[in-house]
């Protein structure tokens, strides 16, 4: 045979071979060869994508209840099964990494650097605060967890309401700004229970004393309480005055305890009035700041006392609507907002140790509220509408030097342990997503950001309760110290 030297003739004949040779090792393997090969390397495959997500991930199924859960620092979560049926906290996708956790919820995408959910089990284990392990706890070192149990009551069923707190009733679509609760990192705190507060609080006076944030957190309390009253009607004001926009003082009764929760407007807790005789003319008013408001006699005899200052000392409030300082019964026209509002405080202070009963009233300084305007003052333009998650994991931020000056001066001048602060600045800082902004009155559906927006009062349910909780647990604490 003539031997074919062509080997562009000679391809398709090695091609031949090559196919034959194939076929004959494919016949040679039986079908369950084949089928355990396939199953290895689907298990390998398996192997290798796991050792990722390995630490107990979870991924909940879409319109699931999220229940309290964790977070560690990599990123992993720990879901704990709801205990109470509730509304649900609907995700689009739940995206984790070992640096971040990403949210996307309507349209919003929002990342944390840690986010901690609570895990019930977990929760157990902790101290509570209340017990004698929980003396050494810092209660307001922590971060907000989410909690399906929660909120502890509903706008509409509180009757004692401003209207501009009822952020739900006014059309705010999402609801997660009420599932928060706020947890210490090294203990647990007494879940609020109204009926026994109310106890406690039998034959009792609670007075408020501040600004329209100390209404907030008033209100906040008396739908906690009431949420523990069946008959709303036995719960009024004492003088029939109506609760919406009221600016004196307001006193509500709960007529089966015989207890009152009242309400003292005093923006800056200090005397303003008219300035003295020889003022420059630019001088309308005169802030005393080494006088009490002329209310505080009436405060001087409740058996618990909240009283908070600070977001009307600011130069737009005050020096610029020629609002001066006086001291001694002289017009201070050098001093600024910082100094004069550390000297009130030493008032403040002052009064409680010389006017008030150490041995029948306890007093708490509440600390300053932050707001969180983006994009300019509420004034021109600025807002908040577009948040709807808070701020977790640590803080950036600095201590707001209001909140050292009470610090500082209690540090200084307190003379008894009925005075303490409840520093609730740093954990609120956080909840930028809990403000009423564009849902602070009742209107169209399709509410517009051009219009003012309130980013410094807070929706109710929302944070005052948390700062409320604190102070029952901190009551609590207190009573349990003096039967021992």
């Amino acid at each position: 045979m003539r031997k074919n030297s062509n080997p562009v003739e000679s391809a398709p004949e090695s091609n031949n071979n090559i196919n034959i040779i194939h076929s004959r090792i494919l016949k040679r393997l039986s079908l369950a060869e084949l089928c355990l090969a396939a199953v290895a390397f689907f298990l390998v495959t398996v192997l290798f994508v796991s050792r990722f997500f390995y630490s107990n991930f979870e991924t909940p199924l879409p319109n699931s209840n999220l229940n309290p859960g964790s977070v560690d620092w990599l990123g992993s979560i720990k879901v704990a099964s709801s205990p109470l049926p509730s509304q649900s906290f609907e995700y689009e996708t739940l995206n984790v990494s070992s640096s971040s956790l990403s949210f996307e919820n309507e349209g919003m995408n929002v990342s944390s650097s840690s986010l901690s959910f609570e895990n019930n089990e977990e929760l157990e284990k902790e101290v509570s605060f209340l017990d004698e392990g929980g003396d050494g706890c810092d209660i307001f070192d922590g971060n907000w967890v989410w909690d399906e149990t929660y909120p502890l009551y509903n706008s509409p069923d509180c009757p004692f309401m401003d209207g501009g707190f009822r952020c739900s009733e006014n059309s705010r679509p999402n609801h997660q700004y009420t599932k928060w609760r706020w947890q210490p990192k090294h203990c647990n705190l007494p879940r609020f229970d109204g009926e026994k507060m109310l106890e406690k609080l039998r034959n009792k006076r609670v007075v408020f004393a501040g600004d329209s944030i100390a209404r907030n957190q008033w209100e906040s309390l008396l739908c906690l309480l009431s949420s523990a009253v069946s008959n709303k009607s036995s719960i009024y004001e004492v003088n029939r005055n109506p609760i919406t926009k009221h600016s004196g003082y307001l006193i509500f009764k709960f007529d089966h305890f015989n207890c009152t929760v009242e309400y003292y407007r005093s923006p800056f807790l200090v005397l303003l009035g008219h300035p003295p005789p020889k003022s420059p003319p630019n001088v309308k008013y005169a802030l005393k700041v080494d006088q009490m408001d002329r209310t505080a006699n009436r405060w001087n005899q409740a058996d618990l006392l909240i009283l908070n200052s600070g977001r009307w000392w600011t130069y737009e409030k005050t020096l610029r609507t020629g609002c001066n300082f006086e001291e001694g019964r002289k017009m201070k026209m050098n001093m600024s907002v910082e100094t004069a509002y550390k000297k009130s405080m030493e008032t403040v202070v002052d009064w409680v140790n010389t006017k008030v009963n150490k041995k029948k009233t306890l007093v708490y300084f509440r600390t300053y509220s932050p707001s969180h305007f983006r994009g300019g003052s509420w004034k021109n333009g600025g807002g908040c509408h577009m948040e709807t998650l808070p701020e977790l994991g640590p803080l950036t931020s600095n201590e707001h030097s209001y909140v050292k000056i009470v610090s500082d001066v209690l540090s200084e001048r307190k003379r008894s342990s009925n005075l303490e602060m409840l520093n609730v600045t740093n954990m609120s800082m956080r909840r930028k997503d809990g403000h009423p902004s564009i849902y602070n009155s009742k209107g169209d559906k399709n509410k517009s950001p051009s219009h003012i927006q309130d980013c410094s009062h807070w929706c109710l349910p929302g944070v005052p309760d948390s700062w409320n909780e604190l102070l029952y647990a901190i009551f609590l604490k207190r009573q349990l110290l003096i039967r021992t």
